[in-house]
């Protein structure tokens, strides 16, 4: 198992991983389909880790991979706009239908909070909606603690708001 940042020869896994989502009804930002190249997806992932582009605050995307397949992905944002401090925190993260339920979003969250120690970014936000029960847990799993639960105005959908310190 490797987690990391997609590099040129993951092409063809990165195509897969996009396919592994077409039936789903919710598809997190790492698992979006892509327009332009590869090459260009992978260059506007160099230029967001530092950037802030198109009102997306710099975030780096890491991808949960195992037997030459992406299992899973996240997206670290390195800060929040008013957006992201009520409905989308530090970290957004989905693991392809198929590998559900196999402990790999608890592991790539308790990763990916290690690289926010490493960062010295602290506490963590991260949300999940309500009825995303699986999620909740695994937050929670890795020491989130429910802040509240805000209703998000244009959908009306409602986001429980972790928190996790990494300092204590």
């Amino acid at each position: 198992m490797t987690f990391r940042e997609l590099k040129q020869s993951d092409e063809k896994i990165f195509n897969d991983w996009i396919k592994s989502w077409t039936t789903e009804s919710v598809i997190v930002s790492v698992a979006k389909p892509i327009t332009g190249s590869f090459a260009e997806h992978l260059a506007n992932l160099e230029q967001m880790k530092n950037n802030s582009i198109n009102n997306f605050v710099p975030a780096s995307n890491y991808f949960f991979i195992e037997d030459g397949l992406i299992k899973g992905g996240v997206s670290a944002r390195w800060q929040l706009n008013d957006h992201l401090l009520n409905f989308g925190g530090h970290i957004g993260y989905g693991v392809a239908p198929a590998w559900h339920q196999q402990g790999i979003a608890k592991k790539m969250l308790e990763l990916t909070l290690n690289i926010y120690q490493q960062r010295k970014i602290s506490p963590v936000l991260i949300t999940a909606e309500k009825w995303n029960i699986a999620s909740r847990k695994t937050i929670e799993s890795n020491g989130g603690v429910l802040e509240n639960i805000i209703k998000e105005p244009s959908t009306g959908k409602l986001f429980c708001r972790y928190w996790i310190d990494l300092n204590s």
